[in-house]
């Protein structure tokens, strides 16, 4: 992208982002969707490549191509999650949702500035970049030879690079539960910042769009797991079973998040030249002054979002 470009983006969102703490929403409120909960590990091939190199997506953000690497890196367990507050704490989520595989993407920026809302609070001008992952439903077995069910058509999920505030709630660590931390009493893991958004998908014309969307949040101290186990997903035509070894302990804890759209960029070639706008506003008298403040951090947001495409790239090549 031309630096020129660079500018206009950040000009432009950081311009709507005023616009959008200025502006109240009458919309009623929506009720926050208790599952599905997901802790995600990273998983090693050990079998031959299988997923197409193009892919299909359609989102609340649109349709586009993507294109995939070759096998999955990311699988997440369906998981239940300890809420201290307010006390006495209860367990949230199903450990009976389908679990998803998610493979490394490539696509086009999302250019869009979301609130968002979970259990751990809210999040203000959240910007929106890159897709990283396509996550699509697996069925998973420990034990080789283990008979798997058909594959689910849903969840899918496309899966953004997203920079922004924590949400005002959220805590230092929490219990959780999965198929590989089974302690009664739950694991305890350390809670870093957000890391992606991942939104209710149809690849290649299966799916469902309706699924509550997720959040998911760096893990930055657990448990280690060493399994090796078989995935069955929709891939290829005729599914097979394929091993992968699951070590160490999970990246990410995704949880339920309601998204409103504040605003967004529907392409940055149909986007006024800012030069050509500034000069305009110059010879009609107007000001050409910008929220400088504002623009600094939606652009220091845009280069997040580039270096966090940049660690994409370089966990699928690695």
């Amino acid at each position: 992208m031309k630096p020129k470009n660079l500018c206009l983006v950040a000009t432009v969102m950081a311009l709507s982002m005023v616009t959008g703490l200025l502006t109240s929403s009458g919309t009623a409120h929506a009720v926050l969707p208790l599952v599905p909960h997901y802790d995600c590990y990273n998983i090693i091939p050990l079998g031959p490549p299988y997923v197409p190199a193009h892919l299909t997506l359609e989102t609340q953000f649109g349709t586009e191509e993507v294109t995939s690497a070759p096998n999955y890196i990311d699988l997440c367990l369906p998981a239940q999650k300890w809420v201290p507050v307010p006390p006495p704490g209860h367990w949230e989520g199903d450990p009976n949702v389908p679990h998803v595989a998610c493979v490394p993407i490539a696509g086009r920026l999302a250019l869009k500035v979301v609130k968002l809302t979970t259990q751990f609070g809210v999040q203000k001008n959240v910007v929106v970049g890159s897709p990283i992952e396509a996550c699509m439903p697996a069925n998973k077995a420990i034990y080789p030879g283990e008979p798997l069910p058909p594959v689910p058509a849903a969840p899918h999920y496309e899966c953004f690079q997203i920079t922004g505030p924590s949400p005002s709630e959220l805590p230092s660590s929490v219990l959780v539960k999965d198929q590989f931390l089974t302690a009664s009493a739950g694991t305890t893991v350390e809670l870093g910042g957000p890391t992606r958004l991942c939104l209710a998908a149809i690849k290649n014309g299966h799916g469902n769009l309706n699924v509550p969307d997720v959040e998911c949040f760096a893990i930055t101290s657990g448990p280690a797991v060493d399994k090796f186990v078989n995935l069955l997903t929709q891939f290829p035509p005729v599914p097979t079973a394929t091993e992968f070894h699951v070590g160490g302990p999970p990246r990410e804890l995704c949880v339920p998040v309601l998204k409103t759209v504040v605003t967004g960029v529907g392409g940055i070639q149909n986007l006024p030249d800012i030069a050509e706008s500034a000069a305009a506003a110059e010879s009609s008298g107007g000001s050409s002054s910008l929220p400088y403040a504002a623009i600094a951090g939606v652009a220091a947001g845009l280069v997040v979002l580039g270096a966090g495409g940049w660690y994409a790239r370089r966990r699928w090549l690695s």
